[in-house]
């Protein structure tokens, strides 16, 4: 292999794409959709899928909408947000994790995060105020949030604790899974650990946000099995149609079956990778606590621009070149940052010409281009990123880390 980068003209480590499928669907799946379609879409596999996810995690409740947007959307709706309404969130996450609030007519917080990618608890507690109604824990990655210390300040507090798992099925904090330890939780299928084009879900243990979320995701009509059974036909409130597709929920439904391996694929294959660069002393992994347990949709480095010559967008394009596919700092922005340089909320551009509901009964607009979280623009600036598949064989894994250690080599020398 030629040390020279394939950027600039040498032999990539590998030439052929990875060639295991993202999930293995296979003729179960395609009989699980099979099935719905023959029924006349009258078969209930929605309702079973909630039961089925909801009892894999032992709570009382779950909710199948039709995306990890809906999903978080469907849980702050569930506490019924007045307007102009605050909720924490870190900046460092997809866009689905704010838009549902900002739908709700909300504000989002931006609090800082710490070196496991996640919510810093005590810059956390230092953005509440009056108008705090709650606290979303986005699991970045894979990798939980600090949930006790959250936990503690939410009930203190007197929020609610939202659990935004999307990146993050069956994660755990210190033996608790993650979506069981807050208020009310969302998951995302798109192309997640468990994924089937599309769908989410809702998880909580408390009845009354479950009475109002089932409601919400089915604009607010009193559906056979819900809060509202036997009331006339009517939208009871404003409300969208978020229901999940039944075949999505089928698929999801036999998925649900091999999800277990797929996780543990990714997690064998990350710590792997880990270890294969670990001596290099420039590639920092994202941080797990003991006792936690990452289950890496994501495997993420921060890279060291003190003792390399590029920066984390260099780095990611000339491993990429070499024919593994890691991209530069989170998240799908571009070079844009946190999701507080976004211009939908630095212009902003959210409900016309208005600055609703930033300025709603606020004597100033909420400013992002006045927000920072310096940690967190110090980590996440240096970071560079790749997709898990749970079908890395061991020869793939070998070459992400030739990949790593040729990059590495190449700017520690230049």
């Amino acid at each position: 292999m030629s040390n020279t980068l394939a950027i600039h003209g040498g032999t990539p480590v590998r030439k052929d794409p990875f060639e295991g499928p993202s999930h293995d669907y296979g003729e179960d799946d395609v009989e699980a959709a099979a099935e719905v379609i023959r029924s006349g879409f009258t078969s209930d596999k929605r309702e079973a899928f909630e039961q089925t996810f909801a009892a894999r995690h032992g709570v009382r409740y779950g909710v199948a909408v039709n995306s990890g947007t809906s999903a978080v959307h469907t849980c702050v709706a569930a506490m019924n947000p007045d307007p102009g309404d605050e909720i924490i969130v870190t900046p460092w996450t997809s866009g689905g994790s704010i838009i549902g609030l900002l739908l709700q007519n909300c504000v989002p917080v931006f609090a800082d995060v710490d070196d496991t990618y996640t919510l810093d608890p005590a810059d956390v507690e230092s953005k509440i105020t009056s108008r705090t109604r709650a606290i979303i824990a986005v699991h970045l990655f894979g990798n939980p949030c600090t949930m006790d210390p959250l936990r503690e300040i939410a009930q203190r507090h007197d929020l609610v604790l939202i659990e935004d798992c999307a990146q993050a099925h069956d994660a755990e904090f210190q033996g608790k899974r993650v979506g069981t330890i807050g208020d009310i939780a969302a998951y995302s299928f798109g192309i997640k650990h468990l994924a089937a084009g599309g769908g989410g879900m809702v998880l909580t243990d408390d009845e009354s946000l479950w009475g109002r979320a089932v409601l919400f995701r089915d604009a607010a009509l009193p559906r056979p099995g819900g809060p509202l059974e036997g009331r006339p036909y009517a939208n009871y409130f404003l409300a969208p149609n978020y229901k999940i597709n039944e075949m999505t929920a089928a698929v999801l439904l036999s998925q649900l079956d091999k999800l277990d391996g797929y996780i543990h694929s990714k997690i064998r294959s990350a710590r792997t990778i880990i270890d294969g660069v670990s001596d290099l002393g420039v590639l920092t992994p994202q941080r797990v606590r003991p006792g936690d347990r990452h289950t890496y949709w994501v495997l993420s480095f921060t890279i060291a621009t003190d003792r390399l010559d590029c920066s984390a967008f260099d780095f990611a394009d000339a491993v990429s070149a070499e024919g593994i596919p890691f991209s530069g700092p989170y998240i799908g922005s571009g070079r844009e940052g946190p999701l507080y340089r976004n211009p939908f909320l630095v212009k902003p551009d959210l409900y016309g010409n208005s600055r609703f509901p930033l300025d709603y009964g606020r004597n100033a607009a909420i400013d992002y281009e006045q927000a920072r979280c310096p940690n967190g623009e110090t980590i996440m600036g240096r970071g560079i990123n790749l997709l898990m598949r749970p079908s890395f064989n061991d020869r793939d894994i070998d070459d992400v880390i030739r990949a790593l250690r040729k990059v590495a080599g190449h700017y520690l020398a230049g």
